[in-house]
């Protein structure tokens, strides 16, 4: 989905849950917040978020999929494995009764590192928020992870994930510390 897709699509739900006299909030995370908090990306294939009332959300979602021919998970909280209670989020967007926030880019890195997916857009996400913060040292990076996640569920492919995209960015590699 582009991103006027993506905004399209929300305002319908906006809508739909303002019909039903209901509020609903979303965070976005992963591609769409990397295509329509960040500009990083012009597309993404589906909106990971995390979302309430799920229900309400679930079903209103279901139907804008079957009206419009969306994969049915186009919005889904797949994502909710990498979000932990340290969450830092953001204001975004309001849409009739659906509020919008996104998580930081430091938080959003932090996902981004924790699964480390080379394959797909994580990669080039991963370095344009390196670029985005200021990301310059492997240092760096772990203080970002560690203020999110316990620094003994790191993986070794994080590790070279990092040293990877410093190496691209920098052309130089860094030591991450244990």
């Amino acid at each position: 989905m582009r991103r006027d897709e993506l905004i399209k699509y929300l305002e319908i739900l906006g809508e739909e849950l303002e019909k039903m006299d209901s509020q609903g909030e979303i965070i976005l995370t992963g591609g769409a917040a990397m295509c329509l908090v960040h500009s990083a990306r012009d597309m993404t294939k589906d909106i990971d978020a995390l979302y309430e009332p799920k229900s309400e959300i679930n079903r209103l979602t279901e139907k804008i999929a079957r009206e419009y021919g969306l994969p049915e998970n186009w919005l889904n909280d797949s994502v909710k494995g990498f979000v932990n209670d340290n969450v830092e989020t953001e204001d975004f967007l309001q849409l009739g009764n659906l509020k919008v926030s996104t998580v930081t880019p430091d938080y959003l890195l932090a996902m981004k590192l924790m699964s480390s997916r080379v394959e797909g857009q994580d990669y080039n996400d991963i370095k344009f928020l390196f670029q985005k913060l200021g990301i310059r040292t492997a240092g760096q990076a772990e203080t970002v992870i560690g203020r999110f996640f316990p620094m003994n569920r790191v993986l070794p492919k994080t590790r070279y994930v990092i040293e990877q995209c410093l190496e691209e960015l920098c052309g130089q590699g860094s030591e991450f510390s244990a």
